[in-house]
This record gives structure tokens, sequence and C-alpha cells, in this order.
């Protein structure tokens, strides 16, 4: 019995969320091939670091939201860099080196963890690492990127623009790497490669769950995680023909724009939203090409209720163990406590019978405390 209910602990949203839905044929034939996926995971499984992250169950939470079940696949401490993006950035730095004579720089554009695991990869490589970011980034990421000895070049305009000028700077000399998960023209390898890093995510939660998911939740940037990451998982549930469904902010909603329009869309506007990692215009096209095959709905949330439920997560409030989320990681709970709350859950058949994954992709931003000698 639920002493508390959810409208308790998060403020129904004053606007519903948006929501689309689509049709897809079941089941799918991964458009990254199990070839590519396995050199991914033999590489990254290698490494001596590597441990799976978590898969933890959620019943409490479930039960509020009217689940039969919710499970979150745990990035908040891979490779103790956070978040997901460990496993994109640095196999995509490998696989580059490899195909290139010399190197020393990498660069990249990055709302955070992106470029956070970029230049922890490039000090073990002994490599520079120049890091663009929007005007708008926060000072705490800030300091992360600098703490792990990233360049960092501050860009006016948002993360799209961030992109360009890395793009423009790296192309100008060719030991400078480029290792980019934004890809708009579908070309670049090393893309792909970060794009396979992230099956990995998908092929340990294929082998973790102990019931058929009916229900995949995933927050979208530019959409190379929630692509990698459900060909990896699609590949091993071969059986699988439950709902892909894409989360983005309100006001950062490309790929919700590009799955209504059936091609893939720019969208303006200074992007701004608490979730940074979301805080993209326009999509990469190869992760396009993924989720425009395999998503099946998509909802657009606001922010309100994904800070209350970022913080009724760390405080343990529904019954479960805390689990600590940042403010991208969150977005696919957030999404579901929205459409709870607005009434709109039985739109995408999130009942008593429904059971559902979502990815907490990254752990709070946290800094660590400097030191300073007594004089």
């Amino acid at each position: 019995m639920i002493a508390v209910s959810l409208s308790d602990l998060i403020s129904a949203p004053e606007t519903p969320p948006d929501v689309l839905i689509r049709d897809r044929s079941r089941p799918w034939k991964s458009l990254i091939s199990a070839s590519i996926q396995e050199a991914a995971e033999n590489e990254i499984t290698a490494w001596p670091y590597y441990k799976p992250t978590p898969l933890i169950d959620l019943p409490n939470l479930a039960a509020h939201l009217g689940l039969g079940s919710l499970v979150c696949k745990d990035e908040s401490q891979r490779f103790g860099r956070g978040g997901v993006k460990a496993l994109g950035a640095p196999y995509g730095l490998v696989a580059l080196m490899r195909s290139v004579e010399s190197a020393v720089e990498a660069v990249a554009a990055t709302d955070g963890n992106h470029g956070l695991a970029l230049a922890w990869e490039a000090r073990r490589h002994n490599l520079a690492c120049r890091i663009f970011v929007s005007d708008d980034l926060d000072s705490e990421r800030l300091t992360r990127l600098s703490d792990q000895g990233a360049m960092i070049e501050v860009v006016s305009g948002t993360y799209d623009d961030a992109v360009q000028a890395a793009s423009f700077y790296a192309s100008a000399r060719t030991d400078r790497l480029l290792v980019t998960d934004t890809d708009y023209d579908g070309d670049l390898p090393v893309t792909q490669a970060i794009m396979a890093g992230y099956c990995l995510l998908g092929r340990e939660a294929s082998r973790q769950i102990s019931r058929p998911v009916t229900h995949v939740m995933l927050q979208c940037g530019v959409g190379g995680m929630a692509a990698g990451m459900i060909c990896g998982f699609s590949e091993l549930c071969s059986d699988f023909t439950g709902q892909v469904i894409v989360v983005e902010p309100r006001t950062a909603d490309c790929v919700y724009q590009s799955l209504k329009m059936g091609s893939s869309v720019s969208v303006a506007g200074n992007l701004r939203t608490r979730m940074l990692g979301l805080a993209c215009g326009r999509m990469s096209q190869p992760a396009w090409d993924i989720l425009n095959a395999m998503a099946t709905g998509a909802v657009r949330v606001g922010d309100e209720v994904a800070e209350e439920m970022q913080a009724a997560l760390l405080a343990g409030a529904f019954g479960d163990p805390p689990l600590q989320s940042g403010d991208t990681g969150v977005a696919g709970i957030a999404a579901l406590g929205e459409l709870a709350l607005s009434g709109q859950a039985k739109k995408f058949g999130l009942g008593p019978y429904a059971h559902v994954l979502v990815v907490n992709s990254e752990g709070p931003v946290v800094v660590p405390r400097r030191h300073s000698k007594a004089t």
C-alpha cells in the first residue's frame, strides 16, 4: 500500500507533456551490425577498469507510477567518470588513433560529459585535449573539464555552434583528432565508433533483465546514446517487440520535431534547459537513421518535473534506495512522472502490465574539493 501518492512528491505539470505516437513494425534488424558491436565490446571489456554498471529495480517508484515494474540502468559511476559518455568518447578516440599516423591533440564539442570522458582518455594517451563549449555551460562543468587537463574554448551561441567551431579548428591540422558524437552529414567513422561504444550499454542491460521489457525510455540530445543503446539491446534481445520512447526537454526538441516531420530538422532558439546534456538543436545523422526506424514515440518534458523528480530520487522519497541522478540522467524517469500525473501514460500503454527500462545516463555534477596548503 502506498502511503504517499505521486502527486504528494511531484507537482503536476502546468502544461501536459507533448506526446508523439508512431507506428513501427517489429521486430527490427539492428542498424549497427553485430560484428561492429562485438568489436567495441571486446575492446572496452578488456580495459582494466571495466565492469558492467548495475541494473536497479525500482519497485516502489513503479507502484507510484502505476507500472508493473521499472528497472534503471545506472550509469552514474561508469569508469568513475559519472556517465554513459565514458563508453563512447574513449572508444572513439582509440579507434581514431589507429587510423592516423600521428596525433597531438583530441578535439570535441561538449555540453559536459562527452568532453569530460574525452579529456580523461586523452590524458591516458598523453594527448592534449581542446574542448569547445557554449557560453551558457555552468562553472561546475567547466571546472571538471579543466581539472582533467582540457583546454576550454568558449563559443558564443549554442552547443550546435560549438560543434561547428570544433570541426573548423580540428580541420586545420591532420594531427588534431576530432572525436565528435555529432555528425551532421553521416560520413564520420569516429561517430559510428562512438555509437558502437554506446551499444555496450544496451548489451549489458539485455543480459541483466529478468523479465521481458515492454517499454524503453531514452533521453536524447543529438540522439547517439539512445540510438546505440537500443541497437545493442535489440541485437541481443531479438524478440523485443516493445516500445522505444525518446525523451527531450520542451526547449530543445530536435528529435521530437524530426520524428514528427519524418526527416531530420533543426530547431531554433537558445535551447536552454536544466537538462544540459540534452540542449541540442540538430540531430546527428547516423542517430536519426536509427531512431527514425526504431522509435515508436516521443515525449517533451518540462524542467520543473525533472528537477523535483531528481530531488525525490536522491532522497529515496518513493521508498526505494536513493538514486544519484544528474540533470540529464533523470529525463526518462521524469517523463514517466509527467505522463502519469497528466493522465497521458495510457497513450503509450504504460500501466500495470508495463515493464519499463530507463537509463540514468549521468550522476550529479560533483567538483572535487581542492585542498590548499596552510600558510
